[in-house]
């Protein structure tokens, strides 16, 4: 049976499917004020989103041997059948918010753009109810895709002292730990490997960012940044392997945890990573560099959009710089985004620094990447994030 507006299949055919899914993967793709849409364009105008937009999930979905459902309204299901691997799951992800990134569908003489929010369910028992709540908390944190964790719902609905408690205890219990990915050079052989933060949630592993969040509110993070340099540190240790940590720029803003990195972190063997997207340094971060770098700290700017901004950073002050990652995913089909990462290249070779493109999920970035001259490159078609422990 199928849906008679989009011509994909129907809420009860989902429900026969589920009833024979071993190991459902469930992605429920909403589209972002629907209502206003219909309002500027008229319910004909909706319903003619709603037929392209299904038309474009059912691309995705026979590229990723997936089935598309029609849920309700402006929502759809998307459902693949298959054990789960992190690294597969995480490349999926990255493939449907590429394919729903600047969507936009010519109706009437006027372009109109669609926005989408994802939730999603790994797990067998009630994924379609599970994803709702996963959708629901993307709304609520703005965020283009949240995956489903039991932890994290509850971080939504508890009271504030249980949600302390269960911080606590995750913090104690080392819930948030570290997978690695390697960066390597031109011949493959790796410089050094990036700590990458995930969420232990019974089964599954996902990003914490819900967790963070609450923690920075609940005053918590101190806790948990100490324990995660703490982990960094011993890894060096017992897997003989470089670890770059990912920090925020506002960590080297805090004057309690720029000195813990500095008392406590071996400069030869963590090297860290500095997340500056979006903002512009202040002196004050420039300053916290400079004294890192004085004490013989390999630094690394994450995700940098332009050469404008990089042309921000003095000469020595950073080691390293890490090209935009969506910059890298829209390689073959944006030109601009080449000429960028090119301007960034040119000017990082003139400053003496070295050049890594990361997020690399296709052989045919990472040869564009070689050819603008990176130096490092990272992503999951060089390796899959892992426990090295």
């Amino acid at each position: 049976m199928k849906d008679r507006l989009t011509d994909v299949a129907s809420l009860d055919v989902f429900s026969e499917a589920m009833m024979t899914c071993k190991s459902p993967k469930l992605f429920l793709v909403d589209i972002k004020r629907f209502k206003a849409i219909t309002i500027a364009h008229g319910d004909e105008g909706g319903d003619f989103i709603l037929r392209r937009f299904a038309q474009t999930l059912q691309t995705f979905a026979l590229s990723y041997e997936m089935t598309l459902y029609r849920f309700v309204d402006d929502t759809f299901i998307l459902l693949q059948n298959a054990p789960f691997e992190l690294s597969k799951m995480e490349n999926l992800i990255f493939a449907l918010l590429d394919t729903l990134k600047n969507l936009d569908y010519d109706y009437n003489d006027q372009t109109i753009r669609v926005e989408t929010v994802i939730g999603i369910s790994f797990d067998h028992f009630n994924a379609l109810e599970k994803a709702q709540k996963a959708l629901r908390v993307a709304k609520t944190e703005d965020q283009p895709f949240v995956t489903y964790s039991e932890f994290a719902n509850t971080l939504l609905s508890e009271s504030e002292e249980a949600v302390e408690t269960m911080m606590k205890q995750a913090i104690e219990r080392e819930n948030i730990t570290l997978h690695c990915q390697a960066v390597v050079d031109l011949s493959e052989q790796a410089c050094y490997y990036e700590g990458l933060l995930r969420l232990c949630d019974r089964q599954t592993l996902q990003s914490p960012k819900l967790f963070l969040k609450i923690a920075h509110e609940r005053g918590l993070y101190d806790a948990l940044f100490r324990s995660i340099v703490h982990k960094a540190c011993q890894l060096t240790q017992t897997a003989h392997r470089r670890i770059a940590l990912n920090l925020s720029y506002e960590d080297l803003l805090d004057a309690e945890r720029l000195a813990f990195l500095r008392h406590r972190v071996d400069p030869k063997n963590v090297w860290l990573e500095v997340e500056c997207e979006g903002k512009t340094p202040c002196e004050l971060l420039l300053k916290s560099l400079s004294t890192l770098k004085q004490e013989g700290f390999t630094l690394i700017l994450d995700n940098v959009k332009s050469a404008e901004y990089l042309a921000y950073f003095p000469q020595g002050c950073v080691d390293y710089v890490k090209l935009h990652g969506r910059l890298i995913r829209d390689f073959a089909i944006d030109p601009k985004a080449q000429a960028t990462c090119n301007a960034m290249i040119d000017l990082a070779r003139k400053q003496g620094i070295k050049t890594i493109a990361s997020q690399l999920n296709s052989r045919a970035a990472r040869e564009i990447a070689r050819t603008l001259g990176c130096d490092l490159f990272q992503g999951f078609i060089v390796e899959q994030p892992h426990d090295i422990a």
